[in-house]
């Protein structure tokens, strides 16, 4: 049985939201799904953490439900409150805990669902069919799960390091990154370092040097215009690094690449 009490989606508070069911607010002896569509503060081990936008979060009956917008920004979410007694949502495996699905674009689909059909007339189909959508929600989150307990900003991260291997040549400074993932310089360099193995710096760096590795071997420019466009404003800081990563200068790498045709 799910009981679905209010279900609704893409709503905007313009002038923020705290959001607390000890000083009132509805939802404290049931459950409630929030999906966030604008990054919030959500408490965890009574400790308010700001997690990303397009997280997700689980609150179980009896659990304190406290979040909050970004001080002075709107606040956007999705969200169902209801009762069960279905195990395959009392086991869902991330509790009272945000964090990052994969495909957040479903999951947002899939609420829309749940909120239309709950708020549909009804009908012998309703109850099985609300079902069966919470099935196929909880089953892609829990699927999702392992993964998502690395870092609520796993998704936003394997974002952001694809845009620097597509696009080396960018301004990736340490402050701009950690900016669009609204993070501290420590914390982010923290996160991607926990999360891929290196720091920041050192994978925009190699995503330039290979970027100036395929343009020495198949254009005519010089190290010099190689250099500007691999996102260096300096040639000889460009071969430092080139020589580091390499072990031979840019001019050598290409009379070399001569030699071996």
């Amino acid at each position: 049985m799910i009981d679905v009490l209010f279900a609704g989606y893409s709503y905007t508070h313009k002038d923020g939201l705290v959001y607390d069911t000890d000083k009132g607010y509805g939802g404290y002896d049931c459950y409630q799904m929030i999906y966030t569509h604008t990054p919030a503060y959500f408490q965890v081990d009574g400790k308010l953490t700001l997690t990303p936008a397009k997280s997700v979060v689980l609150f179980t009956p009896e659990h304190r439900k406290y979040y909050t917008s970004v001080p002075n920004e709107p606040y956007t979410n999705d969200w169902i409150r209801f009762k069960t007694d279905e195990g395959f949502i009392s086991s869902f495996p991330i509790l009272n805990t945000p964090f990052s699905p994969h495909d957040p674009e479903f999951v947002h689909e899939l609420i829309k669902l749940i909120a239309w059909e709950s708020n549909a007339p009804d009908s012998p189909e309703k109850e099985s069919d609300i079902r069966e959508l919470f099935r196929v929600l909880m089953t892609k989150l829990s699927d999702e799960a392992p993964d998502a307990q690395m870092s609520p900003y796993h998704n936003e991260l394997k974002e952001l390091r694809r845009d620097i291997m597509h696009h080396p040549e960018a301004d990736w400074s340490i402050e701009l990154m950690a900016s669009r993932l609204n993070l501290s310089r420590t914390r982010f360099q923290t996160l991607y370092t926990e999360t891929f193995g290196n720091t920041c710096t050192e994978e925009v760096i190699e995503a330039r040097i290979k970027l100036a590795q395929e343009r020495l071997l198949y254009t005519g420019h010089s190290v010099a215009e190689i250099a500007e466009s691999c996102g260096y404003n300096s040639t000889e800081h460009f071969c430092r690094q080139f020589r580091k990563v390499i072990g031979i200068t840019p001019g050598q790498f290409r009379k070399n690449s001569k030699n071996v045709k």
